[in-house]
């Protein structure tokens, strides 16, 4: 049978990875020849043939949750597109639409006259898409020879697969040194040197801190970036030390639910590259140029009414941002693209689209350029990109505004601006497990809490409890370990019920929506009643 082969979609690592079909199912398959992964597969990867096949594929246009011919949504979409002015249409592109896609949204908006565009994937990780004066990018090469290296938050589960050669290096030499900065105690900080545990979000100010003492520059308080992150002087001094040594880089992940701050996040992680002279890499899964407006904007502009008509392609519509949903209810058309059937149904045109193993697309990886060849057949009924949004126009390519270039002295202001709030009883965070994919996923039903507060709850592995957060409620069986600190309760941030329990907030830093850690309340319940939906970013 033959190996069709293309660059692995689900995150920016650009593995190599091959399907093969044998006439009843889509199986993955490794080629050793792939110069990043070497056929090997992280869990994503390992599951990507299950988008191919998955019973739950959307396969016919939706309008309010009732099948539909994709002759009438095209007069649908047309129709209303033609009601509404230009200043009451609103634009999103999110993850899963390939940068040319993304052009050609910028392209459309210009064409329809609305600035009305908004960037719909506002995960913490897209603030690495932001850069740093002076900041270079990190090669496979780097991360090969690296003698001393700093890793901020959980690398290892953002990029299983280039964790491989980050402990080659690590173990090259008994004199390479490994940095780890998290609120929370992962496998990867098993394996530092030094393992700096700060305060829960507090990782920029710690990351400011250790930028200070390499250069010693007079505008870093550094006695004060230690007090805020809860750590001594000593081990931000520490840490700076091990990155003199040798070549190296900086690496960094933003996961939702564990940040406060995307931007301080991203900036001050490469502050630390520069100051150190290395190289950097943010972690992600996807990095979408910024829109026209920002989604607070365009969340604000469908508060007041004023949107009339919605066009949102990409992953992440609307589930992972329930908060969301009481602006969506005021726009009176809403058009969105899908892989998945919705569950539950939503208002509005939903469209099937070709899932990103399906199309031929290009687009960047951490280590450089990529371009990605379709595994499979388009799944019968679904339609490429390019054929919807011509529904609204001609959408001629457009390059998005440059992201800004930033100053260390921006990034050393930001800290004043970044504000931890103050801790109440409980504080819940988000973990990103492995796996995402719909309905395959590490088990996301339990919430970890720490021995200590498990005896203050008068719970153990066997108990549930209910948790409840300024915009929801859900419960969940006990988990107890001591990885997390007292007082912090965590959860996985794959499945949507839970994401539920996340606010958006805007940051005062950026101003743009992110959704951080935040105070809850917990109590013990006698068991969980309803398990809420269990539907999953697609």
């Amino acid at each position: 049978m033959e190996v069709k082969k293309t660059t692995c979609p689900f995150c920016l690592n650009g593995c190599t990875s091959g399907v093969v079909f044998d006439g009843y199912q889509y199986r993955m398959e490794y080629p050793e020849d792939g110069e990043v992964n070497k056929g090997k597969l992280c869990p994503r990867g390992n599951s990507a043939s299950i988008v191919l096949d998955h019973p739950q594929r959307l396969a016919y246009p939706l309008l309010d949750g009732k099948v539909i011919t994709w002759d009438e949504a095209e007069r649908l979409a047309k129709g209303w597109l033609a009601a509404v002015k230009p200043e009451e249409l609103g634009l999103v592109y999110s993850r899963g639409r390939s940068l040319s896609e993304v052009k050609r949204m910028h392209g459309l908006a210009l064409e329809l006259g609305t600035r009305q565009l908004a960037c719909g994937h506002i995960e913490p990780e897209n603030s690495f898409e932001e850069r740093l004066e002076g900041v270079k990018d990190a090669t496979l090469e780097d991360i090969e020879k690296a003698e001393s290296f700093l890793l901020v938050g959980d690398v290892f589960n953002t990029s299983p697969v280039a964790v491989r050669r980050m402990l080659d290096a690590r173990y090259a030499d008994r004199k390479h040194r490994m940095v780890v900065i998290d609120s929370i105690t992962t496998r990867e900080s098993g394996f530092a040197h030094l393992f700096v545990k700060v305060k829960p979000g507090t990782e920029p100010h710690a990351l400011l801190g250790i930028a200070g003492v390499l250069d010693r520059n007079p505008g870093v308080d550094i006695e004060r970036c230690a007090r805020v992150a809860g750590v001594e002087t000593g081990q931000l001094e520490a840490a700076a030390n091990m990155l003199k040594q040798g070549a190296g880089f900086v690496g960094s992940a933003a996961h939702t639910g564990r940040v406060f701050h995307p931007l301080f996040h991203s900036l001050a992680s490469q502050l630390v590259a520069v100051k150190a002279g290395k190289p950097f890499v943010g972690f992600r899964e996807t990095g979408l140029p910024a829109g026209q407006n920002g989604l607070a904007d365009l969340r604000k502009a469908m508060a007041e009414g004023s949107i009339r008509m919605l066009f949102w392609t990409g992953g992440l519509y609307p589930y992972s941002y329930a908060e969301l949903m009481p602006e969506l209810d005021k726009v009176e058309y809403r058009v969105a693209t899908a892989i998945f059937v919705p569950d539950p149904p939503v208002k509005g045109l939903v469209l099937p689209l070709t899932a990103e193993l399906e199309k031929a697309s290009s687009g960047s990886s951490y280590w450089g350029p990529v371009t990605r060849q379709p595994l499979a057949t388009p799944y019968s009924g679904t339609r490429d990109f390019a054929r919807v949004i011509e529904w609204f126009g001609r959408a001629s390519e457009a390059e998005p505004p440059a992201a800004e270039e930033h100053t260390a002295k921006s990034v050393v202001e930001m800290s004043a601006k970044a504000i931890v709030p103050g801790a109440g009883d409980w504080l819940l965070m988000g973990e990103k497990k492995a796996i995402g994919l719909r309905g395959f996923h590490d088990p996301e039903d339990r919430l970890t809490v720490h021995p200590a507060d498990a005896a203050k709850l008068e719970v153990d592995g066997d108990s549930f409890v209910k948790v409840t957060s300024p915009s929801g409620t859900v419960e969940f069986k006990v988990h107890v370990s001591e990885a997390v600190p007292e007082g912090v309760l965590l959860m996985g941030t794959n499945v949507h019920r839970n994401r539920v329990l996340l606010p958006l907030v805007e940051d005062e830093v950026a101003g743009a929506l992110t959704a951080g850690p935040v105070n809850v309340e917990i109590e013990k319940v006698a068991k969980v009643v309803q398990p809420p939906s269990e539907y999953v970013p697609s």
